[in-house]
């Protein structure tokens, strides 16, 4: 007889059974920071079990006070990866986060080319989004084609930071990259004193456009890049600015740059860029909206 599967909400006292999964991923950061995960108010963890066999592990990060909801971490054991277990093991966490007043938003992103976990969103309901393009500016000698011109104008005052996001009208990326990897719905919820105090932000000369820069840790520091037109190399200033920032900062690695399809696409040359294959928003938004 064929022992029941069951979902629960991961502890340190889990460890061990991770380290036991063969997922093919070589140092996966999620087993090296499952410590800060499992003890943390913002993320969980879960796993799919059968008896002591740990068969998958996912969760989900929470954004803007609980608001959004980013599944993410899946990984299956690849000796059991055909049985559906991803499918089993997100069903009733999508039904805790329903369960959940505070939680407006329930997303995931993943690559454009993994059809296999974009079947899995779509059989929970989540509706597709966006693609975007991750590159990481790492060779400016290289880059060619852009406008030259000079660095934008820094903006220090908090008020205007708010001001500048609020008083947004067109976004063109048609996210809010709240960090590398986790774009977000453009929601005000998002932009805390504590966010843009730690934001860099720099208005063009002409007061058309601005741009956030902000330190982000994914293994590696970067300056993440937010920036909401697609006319990257069309704005006077726009690398200068960039290159500014960075060298402001040497122990960050690159300038991390999220860009719409068809920003990408407006890309001359990518020579000057780590190029990561396109990734795809899901997401739904719950009845309760507020």
């Amino acid at each position: 007889m064929t022992e029941v599967m069951n979902v629960k909400q991961l502890t340190m006292e889990d460890y061990p059974a991770l380290t036991k999964m063969d997922t093919g991923i070589e140092d996966d950061y999620v087993v090296r920071i499952f410590d800060r995960l499992v003890q943390s108010d913002m993320h969980e963890l879960f796993g799919l079990f059968q008896s002591d066999q740990m068969l998958a592990i996912g969760g989900y990060s929470l954004f803007g006070d609980g608001k959004f909801a980013m599944l993410g971490r899946l990984r299956s054991d690849r000796r059991f990866q055909t049985k559906g277990n991803a499918t089993e093991l997100l069903k009733p966490i999508m039904e805790r986060l329903k369960m959940n007043r505070r939680v407006n938003w329930i997303g995931a992103n993943t690559h454009l080319g993994n059809l296999p976990a974009r079947r899995v969103l779509e059989k929970l309901g989540i509706e597709q989004g966006p693609v975007i393009h991750y590159l990481i500016l790492t060779r400016p000698d290289l880059l060619s084609g852009h406008t030259p011109g000079s660095i934008w104008e820094p903006v220090h005052d908090l008020k205007k930071k708010y001001r500048l996001l609020t008083q947004l009208n067109k976004n063109e990326l048609g996210t809010f990259p709240y960090e590398c990897y986790y774009p977000l719905p453009f929601d005000y919820s998002l932009f805390t004193d504590e966010y843009l105090n730690d934001s860099s932000f720099y208005e063009s000369p002409d007061r058309s456009r601005f741009i956030i820069i902000k330190k982000d840790t994914k293994k590696y520091d970067y300056s993440h890049v937010k920036y909401f037109w697609n006319d990257h190399y069309e704005q006077p200033g726009f690398f200068e600015t960039l290159l500014h920032h960075w060298n402001n900062h040497p122990d960050h690695i690159g300038c991390w740059i999220d860009f719409s399809d068809h920003g990408f696409k407006n890309i001359p040359e990518l020579t000057a860029y780590d190029v990561q294959d396109p990734w795809i928003l899901y997401g739904t938004w719950k009845t309760n909206r507020i």
